[in-house]
């Protein structure tokens, strides 16, 4: 007896402790947010980078989401599901964000709802049809509007992937970002400004189109002709005009892309350039060693290919790249489509592979290409370092495979290399670097060397070394290139490929460049996260669909009843041994 009292005062009291430590803890820890992520690629943690974003804001964002719906299809259900909890993630970080997830058209009839998508169409952001099983159609708005300081900002979640794969996954992948990266625009006083070159036969805006239109979501896009002016890239004062002095504020442009040129700098164009880096101004540079391409290849079966005299080697040699005037062949390549025959009327053309057409899918580590899996290059050229600045770090981001063969020039590029079986002896190089980042202090080009007729430039504040800063080569120009539907007025995307379909990914790996040339490293940070979404497959829950709710339904009330009796059966034979004991005692 004595026994049986002991042991309901000691559950008890071990009760009371319990719900008195819960009821602490509860308490303790509504004062402070612990989470802990156990995925293996962190999914459910913000990047360092937009926590201290959403810790810095200087003003309040109210957030309206509008993808609930009663009648959306189940895969934007858990679209809708995940923006909620990411948004509410950002709120724990920053009071500063609301937001609510609505149903735009809930309770409106037909006439009010096309007045209100027509409203969302003028704001830019455009409702997309979804069709049923049932074959009706039902409207979704794909997106959210942020209000900051009394303005309306729409912002698109819901993105494709450009590989034509899962949107869903794809959309949950990109939501942080681009959730971040509206975030930043719309509290971002001056954008940072991104310039492509002209004046060199360097692409017209048609050929760029795509990539201006992806970086116009984050930058000011302009285009520049330097023409030999010197205050082309500089923003250029007269700070005395009693003796003629002249003053600089700075750099016009935080970031120079250079695409693929073909006619030769002059020693003017040449120094202003210089004297951006040395400035602190970042350039991407898309350079054609040789001056083949594809377009020399379409009306002839051969081609000469010689090196591209851009009179830029002295620069490059200075910023510590040598861009090489050979070409690369890859086994591991794109196909091209050559005629092949006539069934009637209808020409026929095959799919050859050529190996002047590389699809690059070795990377390094570097954030730049964390998530680039592949991309399309054409008629490409090794890049080496030279030099031995110790005030520069040199590193490669993108190789060829390790069945590589370079062709120095001068040297004939002919279609027909696709019908000769590869000799494999020759493709005996590997890794050969077709992208490299190189960044810290240069020295000018034109350091001890800046001819005589250029000593007024001096008074433009010449600098001999550059502040930090960084600079990319690629050995491609048309890494950057879109084709253009003038059929229907638009581009394709860069890295499309027009005869196998796939879209390569070349745009992610271009913006990648410019995030992180202008010290856009929060949303480089942001870009390189990469998981997988674990989706089941619809196929063999449809088949197993009893089977899966019965092993939802009754599965944890097995597991609790097996608990439950082994803990039952522990605690009965513990206390009959100690019973037996008193008997005995």
């Amino acid at each position: 007896m004595k026994n049986k009292i002991k042991y309901k005062r000691s559950a008890i009291i071990t009760l009371t402790s319990s719900l008195f430590i819960l009821l602490a803890l509860n308490i303790i820890f509504s004062f402070f947010y612990v989470r802990i992520d156990l995925t293996a690629e962190k999914r459910n943690s913000l990047a360092k980078s937009t926590i201290k974003l959403l810790k810095e804001l200087p003003d309040k964002i109210f957030i309206k989401v509008f993808l609930e719906g009663k009648n959306n299809p189940a895969d934007f259900q858990i679209f809708a599901q995940k923006t909620k909890e990411i948004l509410e993630e950002f709120s724990r970080y920053s009071p500063l964000i609301e937001f609510e997830v609505i149903d735009p058209v809930a309770g409106k009839n037909q006439e009010e709802i096309n007045s209100i998508y027509g409203e969302f169409y003028k704001k830019g952001l455009y409702p997309i049809p979804i069709s049923r099983e049932d074959y009706s159609t039902t409207w979704v708005v794909p997106g959210a509007f942020f209000t900051y300081r009394s303005k309306e900002y729409p912002v698109t979640l819901v993105v494709s992937d450009p590989n034509g794969k899962d949107w869903l996954d794809f959309s949950i992948q990109e939501l942080e970002y681009n959730l971040v990266s509206a975030i930043r625009n719309i509290t971002t006083v001056f954008a940072q400004k991104v310039a492509f070159l002209e004046g060199h036969g360097e692409f017209d805006r048609m050929a760029t189109s795509w990539m201006e239109w992806q970086l116009k979501r984050y930058y000011t896009v302009e285009r520049v002709t330097i023409d030999n002016k010197i205050n082309s890239l500089r923003h250029i004062y007269l700070k005395d005009s009693a003796e003629a002095k002249i003053g600089t504020y700075g750099n016009k442009y935080d970031v120079l892309i250079v695409a693929q040129p073909t006619q030769p700098f002059s020693d003017i164009d040449k120094y202003v350039i210089d004297q951006f880096i040395m400035n602190g101004g970042k350039v991407l540079w898309l350079i054609d060693a040789t001056n083949v391409s594809v377009d020399s290849l379409r009306n002839t079966n051969e081609f000469f290919a010689t090196e591209n005299y851009l009179r830029l080697n002295s620069l490059f040699f200075k910023y510590g790249v040598r861009v090489n005037a050979n070409l690369i062949q890859d086994l591991n390549c794109q196909a091209i489509p050559l005629f092949s025959g006539m069934v009637g009327n209808q020409p026929q053309f095959k799919l050859w592979a050529f190996p002047y057409m590389p699809v690059v899918v070795n990377f390094t580590t570097h954030p730049i290409v964390r998530k680039i899996k592949s991309l399309k290059v054409d008629f490409a050229s090794t890049i080496d370092f030279v030099g031995t600045n110790p005030e520069i770090k040199k590193t490669v981001l993108a190789i060829t495979s390790e069945k590589t063969k370079v062709v120095p020039t001068p040297a004939i590029v002919t279609l027909n290399v696709v019908k000769t079986q590869p000799n494999l002896e020759e493709f005996n190089r590997m890794y050969e670097p077709i992208a490299v980042l190189v960044e810290g202090k240069f020295t000018s080009a034109f350091k001890g060397i800046l001819p005589i007729e250029f000593d007024t430039i001096k008074e433009f504040d010449y600098k001999t070394e550059s502040k930090e800063t960084r600079q990319i080569f690629i050995s491609d120009g048309d890494m950057i290139r879109n084709y253009y539907d003038f059929k229907n007025k638009q581009p394709y995307p860069t890295g499309y490929d027009y005869y196998a379909k796939i879209n390569y990914d070349n745009a992610d790996f271009i913006l990648n460049c410019v995030n992180y040339l202008s010290e856009d490293d929060n949303l480089l940070q942001i870009r390189s996260k990469s998981f997988k979404i674990g989706i089941l497959n619809p196929i063999a829950v449809k088949k197993k669909k009893n089977f899966y709710i019965l092993l939802n339904t009754l599965g944890p009330l097995v597991i609790i009843s097996i608990m439950a009796t082994t803990l039952i059966l522990v605690r009965k034979g513990r206390y009959n041994v100690k019973d037996r004991k008193s008997v005995r005692e």
